[in-house]
């Protein structure tokens, strides 16, 4: 799973627009230093998922349509990236890992990748922004 600019610009995209309010390209440009053409291109992106809403005009701007409790890092990532495999075995077209013959790498990759999920998914972005800790879960860091 290779997390490209892509994912840090839409989370720095939901951090500029934590606050709620309505913001335009330019300041989300300013706030989190993403380069425009991203800007528009991620913000395009994130609309057609339900994520943000744009509203058009001379007071137009951006703002979460979804709250920021209810998306996890596992939800961006999953939703700008093309593909989440971490390798290419991962994926369901290799011929390398036959059930009569399981591969032992291929294994150890899919445990190693289920870790790197369950973690994606452990914090809601919210609670990343805000500190919180979920109840029953510890920071390793």
């Amino acid at each position: 799973m290779l997390i490209t600019r892509r994912s840090d610009y839409a989370l720095r995209i939901c951090r500029a627009l934590q606050d709620g309010g309505r913001h335009n390209v330019s300041e989300i440009c300013r706030l989190e230093g993403v380069p425009r053409a991203f800007t528009y291109k991620i913000l395009g992106e994130m609309e057609q998922r339900g994520i943000v809403r744009a509203e058009r005009g001379n007071r137009g701007g951006y703002s979460l349509k979804m709250s920021l409790d209810d998306i996890t890092l596992y939800d961006i990532v999953s939703h700008m990236e093309e593909d989440i495999a971490m390798m290419h075995c991962m994926r369901e077209d290799c011929d390398r890992n036959a059930a009569d013959n399981p591969c032992m790498v291929h294994r150890e990759i899919a445990r190693i990748q289920g870790v790197l999920i369950r973690e994606l998914k452990r914090k809601t972005v919210g609670q990343i922004l805000t500190g919180q800790v979920p109840e029953n879960a510890q920071d390793d860091v």
